[in-house]
């Protein structure tokens, strides 16, 4: 006898993130935000609770971290949050001016004048939030545009070798943007690059944005130095050291 098979209806893949992937975004915002300072235990009983979530998705997350370079795992200890070393921070940063610097000059090269019209509506919303005191809105559209940057260069290794390196960097640039004097001083680098741009001066353009880039992680660096605690709880001390 011939067995019938159902028919099955039309197929409806499901969307729903893996929760891996939820994990992965929730504890890399708490570690770049410093609700996970450097050097915390991660443990996995207790994160798990908090997120609901069995230990294997928990640490598949906690893999992709060590990967980006915000967990380290250690015998007998197991996960933990790492720690800033000066020394990486200015490596970091050296190489993640000369990306930008280039890939600026391929946005110059092929941005289209609407291109340039959203970037100077971002660089103005900036300004805007700088003005209102917001700091984290603040840092976070100094991201995009950054981001943004890298996006119009059109080159997708360029890409994503800067998206790996921002991600390491991300927490530590809240130090730099936090500080008074230094908030102040990348608004005005932001306002030279930008000018530069508009005016179409390529080589001048991408010189100020690597500068700026470079004296953000000298500076990065030069705070975090000593510090191996540093998160942006410390933020307070950065502003009392440059008021």
């Amino acid at each position: 006898m011939e067995t019938v098979r159902p028919t099955l209806p039309i197929k409806r893949p499901l969307r729903r993130r893996s929760l891996h992937a939820e994990a992965v975004e929730t504890l890399r915002e708490m570690i770049i935000a410093g609700e996970l300072a450097p050097g915390v235990r991660l443990i996995e009983a207790e994160l798990c609770e908090l997120f609901n979530i069995s230990r294997t998705p928990l640490r598949e997350a906690l893999r992709v971290l060590e990967v980006e370079g915000l967990v380290d795992f250690y015998p007998n200890r197991g996960a933990v949050v790492s720690t800033i070393s000066a020394e990486e921070v200015v490596q970091q940063f050296e190489v993640l001016a000369n990306l930008e610097r280039v890939a600026l000059e391929l946005a110059m090269a092929r941005m289209s004048p609407a291109d340039l019209a959203r970037l100077n509506r971002m660089h103005d919303r900036m300004i805007d939030l700088y003005e209102a005191k917001q700091r984290r809105e603040c840092f976070q559209k100094d991201f995009d545009i950054h981001n943004r940057i890298v996006a119009l260069s059109g080159n997708p290794v360029l890409r994503d070798m800067h998206a790996g390196l921002m991600t390491r960097s991300r927490r530590v640039r809240y130090f730099a943007l936090h500080s008074k004097s230094r908030w102040s001083e990348a608004m005005s680098e932001h306002q030279a690059f930008m000018q530069a741009v508009n005016d179409k001066d390529v080589q001048r353009a991408s010189m100020l944005m690597r500068d700026h880039v470079l004296r953000t992680g000298f500076l990065v660096g030069e705070f975090v130095s000593g510090r191996i605690d540093a998160s942006p709880d410390m933020l307070s001390l950065a502003d009392q050291d440059n008021d």
